[in-house]
């Protein structure tokens, strides 16, 4: 392949924005072209972020010879088929979260991307937070000892539950599992080193608004060594947050020590820790904000919720672009997208059965 990824954005609405300007901020990423159902929504892309053409045909955009990547923003629930489409075209793959809405499309994902030996990515951005590197780093070392709790939410407020796609299970596939509770389940499995999964129980519902998609929820998750506790929900009016009124938090409880983070707080990253080798004597027995790298300026622009300067977008694209281009191993792989679809799977049947799954009804 040649110097540069010759790139193909699909889906042109409001989280796409961050994908194409991270993408145009990657330099050896080359813009091919913005692809939307809306021409006019096509055409902004094509004029804000610099693709060199917009289009509505996505089958005549993959018959380029010069489209080696395609980057699906769309709604949920169309993620398995475009995915689908693009592999079947030769192409690579990064896919906004959830990799799909169901198991089996997910399933049928990581076959198709084998045979085709070409990457499949999903973007669970938040894996390329400095304070998520960082606190995997921590864990790895020994330095909060062995994590036994896993702690997360991810809230937000949505006034109107029925603009949008997000509460159109036509569209959206599921509610707030799918769209929130998916980052902390790929978080954990991240920061926790992939751990067995053993059993998974979950409640949610509509409990705010008559809508036909969960709007709250909690996931418990029975790992061999810790215990995840990830709640979410779309309709959680309290005011604060990185942007107004959204809530990103986890906690990783060890037993030499605690790491935490927080989207609104200033800084976002504190760390606890009983091991003396591993701090000062100044700073025994409290809390420390480690260093961590920041974002240049110019970066920032698209950072959604997140912390600007910790704007971790720019850095997951030129991931997946170098792993394209030299044949290297991506981080959330198909078969970690797979498993965090298990997961989110199982939970939806523990909800509607009321009971706790097993690990061998799981199937993670």
């Amino acid at each position: 392949m040649a110097g540069s990824l010759g790139v193909v954005l699909v889906g042109c609405g409001g989280i796409a924005r961050s994908h194409a300007f991270a993408l145009s901020k990657v330099p050896n990423a080359k813009l091919i072209a913005s692809v939307d159902i809306d021409e006019a929504a096509a055409k902004r892309f094509k004029d804000r972020f610099g693709f060199e053409t917009c289009s509505t045909d996505l089958d005549a955009t993959l018959a380029r010879a010069d489209v080696d990547a395609v980057v699906i923003t769309t709604s949920s629930k169309s993620h398995g088929p475009l995915i689908m489409k693009a592999l079947e075209a030769g192409k690579h793959v990064l896919v906004q979260k959830p990799m799909t809405a169901s198991v089996e499309e997910s399933r049928a994902a990581v076959k198709l991307s084998r045979k085709k030996n070409r990457k499949l990515m999903v973007s669970f951005f938040e894996l390329f937070l400095p304070p998520v590197e960082r606190a995997r780093q921590i864990i790895e070392q020994g330095l909060i000892g062995e994590p036994f709790f896993f702690k997360a939410i991810m809230a937000w407020h949505t006034p109107d539950v029925t603009a949008g796609w997000p509460f159109n299970p036509e569209l959206a596939g599921g509610g707030v599992i799918l769209d929130g509770n998916v980052h902390h389940v790929s978080n954990a499995l991240y920061l926790l080193g992939d751990p067995k999964v053993q059993s998974v129980y979950a409640e949610y519902g509509a409990l705010t608004a008559d809508i036909k998609v969960e709007d709250t929820a909690v996931i418990l998750v029975r790992t061999d060594k810790a215990i995840l506790e990830i709640s979410g929900s779309n309709r959680l009016q309290e005011p604060g947050g990185a942007t107004v009124a959204f809530k990103d938090q986890w906690q990783v409880f060890g037993t030499k020590g605690t790491i935490a983070w927080d989207a609104a707080a200033r800084p976002t990253f504190r760390v606890f820790t009983s091991d003396k080798d591993a701090l000062d004597p100044l700073l025994s027995n409290g809390w420390v904000s480690p260093k961590l790298p920041v974002m240049p300026p110019d970066h920032r622009e698209f950072s959604m919720h997140i912390n600007g300067e910790e704007s971790p977008w720019v850095p997951e694209h030129q991931h997946f672009v170098d792993a394209c281009l030299n044949d290297t191993p991506v981080r959330s792989d198909g078969e970690f997208g797979l498993k965090t679809q298990l997961i989110l799977d199982a939970a939806y049947k523990s909800g509607r059965e009321g009971r706790k799954l097993p690990l061998e009804e799981a199937g993670v």
